[in-house]
């Protein structure tokens, strides 16, 4: 039975449509100029709206008196509603009504017309196509691995307007550069004469949870072990590894003086290629999870990076000590002569699903994000947060060399509601500015995931908005209707080709 749904009701329990005009598409607007020659010159193309007009005969049985009241108050909408058809289950309009509602009866049968107006002209698809590894050679298109690492793509789109496609890719080797050539245009980003190796100061990834899924090279530390950054913060309890990271397990106790009980788990840094322990220039990206349940609930987490002789160089922290309401803070520490807190900001620990939380809403460690990272370059300590790294300057801390990370996670001995989540679910430690004649690790390490969205404007690389990688003049990729193809080049030195993984919105004039 065919069914038409304009917004959360079906026209067809009332009336059964006698005509609907949908057209082929919407009209073009052409603007065009004289020329030396014959004829105009068309200086552009722009698709104008579309309306469908709509002729229906009330269904026999019912009352007409009800279904003219029940029409107008499924129309009268000031907002555009989408308006769906059965025989194109995938597709939907945006429209409203336009113009005149007519509406005939005899106090028995009636019959009526209506146009909706659809402003973009546009039918847009229920869900996005997705073309990856698994369904290639399907009706979206084809992904084929070249021996030289490169990608050759060819896409399908069966829409009849231009897409904007989301383009996730995932480095199977260290990787410098990345281009994608397609008729749309070049994207790039990277460094193209970046070398896989030669003698240069190089970086140097010296731990991966990745590679390390329990994080068992963090070990619990010794009893009585004073916490770097304060020692108000007991850590006597354990930590452990559960579901999605290392949670707190056992809160354990606290001394007299203290006030947030927890667990303590410390990594000596292992040696880069030179044997060497400690990194004055040093970088870590990690993902968190902060989430409060329920109000009320409160809690600690830490990353520390200190010295060999565990004196605090930098940490990063959440921080939930509100009793009452949901309010957190993501804090920044520093070590050195003067030892104090750099910078605080505020958040709402939910699960980053807005609910009137504005610009504290937690976007950052919520259950589907959680990427952040700290960046130490001689005296330059650089924190990640929403988008962007803040920057502090410890000129005393210029050639303190990183050499242990410490990760902290307690409870305000005051509350007796823990957080629900608090999590570090992963975290890499590199090295930078390592002076030998030998490979590389490249600015973009295996395993790692570019995102590159054309409908947005942006890329980030592990979650980490990354939106200076891209080269200057490099353009999104637009997909026009049909087929299309796509070649993706890595550095000139990657001999194993990334995964590739594309989706975009389908949308028909």
């Amino acid at each position: 039975m065919f069914k038409v749904k304009y917004g959360d009701d079906y026209l067809t329990d009332y009336v059964k449509f006698t005509k609907i005009e949908r057209g082929v598409a919407s009209e073009n607007k052409l603007i065009t100029e004289e020329n030396s020659s014959d004829g105009v010159e068309i200086v552009s193309v722009k698709r104008g709206p579309k309306e469908i007009p709509m002729s229906f005969h009330v269904i026999d049985g019912l009352d007409v008196n009800f279904v003219r009241r029940k029409l107008g108050q499924i129309l009268s909408s000031n907002v555009t509603k989408e308006l769906s058809f059965s025989d194109e289950p995938n597709y939907y309009y945006n429209a409203i009504l336009t113009g005149k509602f007519e509406y005939t009866d005899n106090g028995f049968e009636a019959d009526g017309s209506f146009t909706l107006f659809v402003s973009d002209g546009a039918a847009h698809r229920t869900d996005r196509v997705t073309l990856n590894s698994t369904n290639s050679g399907g009706p979206s298109g084809t992904i084929t691995k070249n021996t030289d690492g490169s990608v050759r793509i060819k896409v399908i789109n069966n829409g009849t307007k231009p897409a904007y496609p989301r383009i996730d890719i995932t480095n199977n080797q260290e990787n410098g550069y990345l281009s994608l050539a397609h008729v749309s245009g070049g994207f790039a980003m990277g460094k193209i004469t970046e070398a896989d190796g030669i003698d240069v100061q190089k970086s140097e990834y010296l731990y991966d949870s990745k590679d390390d899924t329990s994080f068992s090279k963090f070990k619990d530390v010794a009893a009585g072990t004073v916490n770097p950054q304060n020692n108000w913060l007991a850590t006597n309890g354990k930590l452990e590894y559960q579901t999605d990271g290392l949670r707190l397990k056992d809160q354990g106790t606290v001394g007299s003086n203290q006030g947030v009980a927890g667990g303590m788990k410390v990594m000596t840094l292992p040696a880069d290629s030179n044997g060497h322990v400690g990194a004055v220039n040093f970088y870590s990206y990690f993902n968190l999870f902060a989430w409060a349940g329920a109000f009320g609930q409160t809690g600690l987490l830490q990353v520390l990076f200190t010295d060999k002789n565990d004196k605090l160089v930098a940490g990063y922290g959440i921080s939930k000590g509100d009793m009452s309401g949901n309010k957190a803070q993501v804090k920044f520490w520093c070590g050195g002569s003067n030892p104090r807190e750099l910078g605080s900001k505020d958040f709402i620990s939910n699960n980053g699903e807005g609910n009137g939380a504005g610009d504290m809403n937690n976007t950052q460690f919520n259950e589907r994000n959680g990427s952040t990272d700290f960046v130490k370059t001689g005296e330059k300590l650089e924190f990640y947060w929403k988008g962007a790294r803040i920057p502090f300057y410890i000129p005393d801390l210029a050639n303190v060399e990183i050499a242990k990370v410490y990760i902290y996670i307690g409870q305000y001995t005051q509350s007796n509601k823990f957080m629900t989540n608090l999590s570090m679910r992963n975290i890499s430690c590199r090295k930078d500015n390592i002076q030998k004649w030998e490979d590389i690790p490249n600015r973009y390490a295996k395993h790692s995931k570019f995102s590159i969205d054309s409908y947005y404007g942006t890329i980030s690389i592990d979650g980490v908005s990354s939106a200076n990688e891209k080269i200057n003049g490099a353009k999104f990729l637009v997909f026009p209707p049909g087929e299309s193809e796509i070649i993706l080049s890595p550095s000139s030195w990657v001999t194993i080709a990334p995964d590739v993984e594309i989706s975009w919105e389908e949308n028909i004039l």
